[in-house]
């Protein structure tokens, strides 16, 4: 191994010990408390080469949402390759952005941080995996048209828009109030979630 990419090996496991350790102070302190000192404790490192590797808190924020959507793009994916009609695959990468929430709930706070208009920063990765994301909602919602497990007279965009604001809305309000309402209305959040689903199955199933 070459000098440079042993360099470039060591700076890529800084940076995923910095923002393992940011992940941890996050989720402890919350994402408005927490500081660039408690991210230096936590990671071991001073401050100022803390700076070397990311500039600010809200960069080390951008980087972890990043990371997020990454790994959403792939539980989409994954869920959705295989057998299946446009429907079926649907309703498949719903259920896998549940299983993601409930398993990474940090992970979601993250990209509810920064859908806030209270948020200023852009970056072209998060353009891009979104974007992804929805391309690939309109892609199934074709399939689904063309092998018709979908109704033909919706719209794709606007479906795919409400297919994506819908599962966003509710994975918010189960980990934002699910604790709320299994305690003092006796909610089941897997049931929750499964009559989502299939208020979803239900709008978008083509007549047989």
């Amino acid at each position: 191994m070459g000098v440079l990419e042993r360099k470039q090996r060591e700076k890529v496991h800084r940076e995923m010990a910095i923002l393992d350790a940011a992940k941890k102070v996050f989720l402890a302190k919350g994402l408005i408390v927490a500081t660039i000192d408690d991210i230096a404790t936590e990671a071991e490192l001073s401050k100022g080469t803390l700076y070397r590797y990311y500039r600010s808190k809200e960069e080390i924020l951008l980087a972890i949402n990043e990371q997020a959507l990454r790994e959403l793009h792939q539980e989409f994916t994954r869920a959705t390759a295989g057998d299946g009609n446009g429907l079926d695959k649907i309703l498949r990468m719903n259920r896998a952005y549940y299983q993601f929430v409930v398993a990474n709930p940090v992970y979601f706070g993250f990209i509810t941080f920064f859908e806030s208009p209270f948020t200023s920063t852009t970056a072209a990765v998060v353009y891009e995996t979104t974007t992804a994301i929805n391309e690939l909602v309109m892609g199934l919602v074709e399939m689904g048209k063309q092998d018709g497990s979908i109704r033909t007279d919706l719209k794709t965009n606007l479906i795919a828009s409400i297919i994506w604001a819908g599962s966003y809305g509710t994975m918010q309000f189960i980990v934002n109030k699910g604790h709320l309402l299994a305690q003092d209305y006796q909610v089941d959040l897997d049931e929750l979630f499964e009559t989502f689903l299939t208020t979803v199955d239900h709008g978008l199933r083509a007549n047989k």
